[in-house]
């Protein structure tokens, strides 16, 4: 009955499957290839986080394709006199994965509570109850829902031995097979228990340097994050939603206080990254007021001063002069010089727990200068980073499944067809096989943000506001 192609669409009405297979076709096609709006979008505000956390999703699946077509011996650090540039200082960061986690953490604290201190800073505290309690409805489904989903469909390729079980010999993780199970309906249920484990939203530890984690994904081991983005956001809101209404100074104090605390005292990295990018978005906040009030007190010292054919002229005349003052050469030169301090912080091998602490430092360093560096936000603002951060969250979920079973069939196949007995063809060989993952590595996180991860946005949110009791 199922022999022929099409013979499913049997069961469809005639007049919905032309809709339908144009449907499907419309949903296959990448949105980098299908007709924009005739205006450019307009940029928000913190376009340049999105910007931010799509180059480093990107270098961190360079990270694990690397995992997987070469040794460990990548990425150790940088030997004075040998000839491996890819371990120096800086070009290191795009075979660097750690680093990037960092940036992430930071960038996701930043985010999550923008909303919430722009309302804080307005003094819009009703407002601010409002936010918090969406954010923290729906901050669960945001990151799992998704994963679910993705993992749904790696569990159906482990049962279908779709992971490769050879590999490259030699290369730091050769396979990553995930359990095994007899039949379709025990993987389903090994696949349930897992999700049910991973998605504690009580029971799992706060990240701690030196202390290895209890709880992993046996479908992707990538997934580790996850857990701690949560626990840490809930901390992040917990916080604005305590010190929401004291001043702003108090409350920056507070957290100041509290990051190193919990870094250099009990070594919870992720609580120091999370609101570290709360305390960037705070000072943010904080330097704009400060600015508006001294602009201000500036108008309102020369209406006293001058008559009044001169006031309108003056005070564009002193917006203009405090213009050119912000985006001086000098300006320039030292979000610059900040900027390269942090890539450099950042480069730094992490072989013990004191060398994360300059990966956090340089994260925190990179998110502060590039916030106050309008001319270093156009690395995160042009339109190739701001696609990579719409599908960021996508190729993150999807690639240690996609890398696993096609790019370690590529690495193998491409590798012996280039020969592989010296160094130049083995390098060759991989190369060819990245060429041939990466359109459909990001073809499938392309497809995945549309059809998974966007939905499951929309979905939280109109749960959220499906749920709301009216206000009388």
């Amino acid at each position: 009955m199922f022999d022929r192609p099409g013979c499913l669409l049997a069961f469809v009405p005639g007049f919905l499957r032309s809709r339908l297979v144009v449907g499907l076709l419309q949903l296959l096609v990448p949105s980098f290839l299908r007709p924009g709006p005739s205006e450019p979008k307009k940029l928000h505000p913190t376009a340049w986080l999105d910007g931010m956390r799509g180059i480093s999703a990107l270098c961190v699946v360079i990270y694990h394709s690397s995992l997987l077509w070469f040794t460990w011996d990548l990425h150790e650090g940088y030997v004075p006199g040998s000839y491996e540039i890819l371990k120096l200082p800086i070009i290191r960061l795009f075979i660097s994965g750690p680093p990037h986690v960092a940036i992430f953490f930071i960038v996701s604290g930043y985010a999550i509570s923008y909303k919430t201190l722009k309302l804080i800073h307005q003094g819009r505290f009703d407002d601010v109850g409002s936010t918090l309690a969406s954010s923290f409805f729906r901050r669960h489904p945001r990151l799992f829902m998704p994963a679910a989903v993705v993992t749904f469909f790696s569990a159906l390729m482990t049962q279908m031995g779709w992971y490769d079980l050879q590999g490259l010999p030699g290369v730091a993780i050769p396979t990553r097979e995930p359990a095994h199970a007899g039949s379709l309906r025990e993987q389903m249920v090994h696949f349930a228990w897992t999700e049910v484990w991973n998605t504690d939203p009580i029971g799992q530890e706060h990240a701690r340097g030196g202390i290895p984690r209890t709880v992993e994904n046996p479908y992707d081991a990538n997934l580790w994050t996850l857990p701690i983005e949560f626990n840490t956001s809930m901390v992040v809101f917990m916080f604005l939603a305590a010190f929401s209404r004291v001043r702003n100074r108090v409350r920056m104090s507070v957290a100041f206080a509290l990051i190193i605390y919990f870094e250099y005292f009990w070594a919870y990295w992720a609580l120091f990254l999370f609101l570290a990018g709360m305390l960037i978005c705070d000072l943010h906040f904080e330097i704009d007021d400060h600015r508006s009030r001294s602009a201000k007190n500036m108008i309102s010292s020369e209406d006293d001063v001058l008559p009044i054919w001169a006031r309108v002229p003056q005070g564009i005349v002193s917006r203009i002069s405090r213009k050119i003052a912000g985006s001086s050469f000098f300006g320039r030169i030292t979000g610059i010089s900040l900027f390269t301090l942090a890539l450099w912080m950042l480069s730094v091998p992490e072989k013990t727990y004191i060398d994360t602490l300059y990966t956090h430092m340089g994260a925190v360093v990179l998110v502060l200068a590039v916030d106050h560096s309008t001319h270093l936000q156009i690395v995160f603002t042009n339109p190739i980073s701001q696609y990579l951060g719409r599908i960021s969250y996508s190729l993150y979920l999807i690639h240690g499944p996609l890398l696993w079973t096609l790019g370690s069939v590529l690495g193998r196949r491409c590798v012996a067809f280039m020969g592989g007995e010296t160094n130049e063809t083995y390098v060759l060989g991989v190369a060819m096989a990245a060429f041939l993952w990466w359109p459909v590595a990001i073809w499938v996180a392309d497809l995945t943000y549309r059809g998974v991860d966007s939905k499951c946005v929309q979905l939280a949110r109109w749960s959220y506001e499906k749920l709301l009791r009216k206000e009388a």
